[in-house]
């Protein structure tokens, strides 16, 4: 006789931080990501990304308001993610620092530790790639074809292992 499964997932809310100048490597990671979110055995994602603002909405109060009730902060990282004005001075500040909402840093595009201004990111591990093949971990936008996925993959695990502590 099979056992009833439990259908009580629980609910997690995820907002979307990235830079419009990549938009098309986002929205590649996201929907792939979507894909192991629907299929979570434990949780109920939900992600909000600003391509959900509708025209006529008004834009910054949508965004500010989807920051505000989120679980957690998926912020994919780029150089134009880190020299963006409205994204430091708006979403990351919400995720970096002590009254913090929880986050998962992604390296979305290839920084330098050591050249750019990391925005307080510096003292959050972020997410990179270290597949079997590299020398070195990357970022998604490194990866090509099967690394994408198995980036995807791994950063899938990673954020059932952080919301599970």
């Amino acid at each position: 006789m099979n056992k009833p499964q439990n259908n009580s997932k629980k609910r997690v809310r995820f907002f979307v931080s990235y830079a419009h100048r990549n938009q098309q490597l986002a929205e590649s990671l996201i929907n792939k990501l979507a894909d192991h979110f629907r299929s979570s055995k434990s949780h109920d994602y939900s992600l909000w990304m600003d391509s959900k603002i509708l025209a006529g909405d008004e834009w910054e109060n949508k965004i500010l308001e989807a920051r505000d009730k989120c679980d957690f902060g998926l912020i994919l990282v780029s150089p134009s993610f880190l020299g963006s004005k409205f994204i430091c001075e708006n979403e990351l500040s919400h995720f970096v620092g002590s009254d913090r909402t929880p986050s998962i840093p992604v390296m979305l595009q290839t920084i330098d530790f050591e050249l750019h201004d990391l925005k307080g990111l510096e003292a959050l591990q972020i997410f990179r790639f270290k597949g079997n093949r590299f020398k070195e971990p990357r970022a998604y936008g490194e990866c090509k074809n099967i690394a994408r996925d198995d980036f995807v993959l791994a950063l899938f695990q990673d954020i059932e292992r952080k919301i599970n502590i």
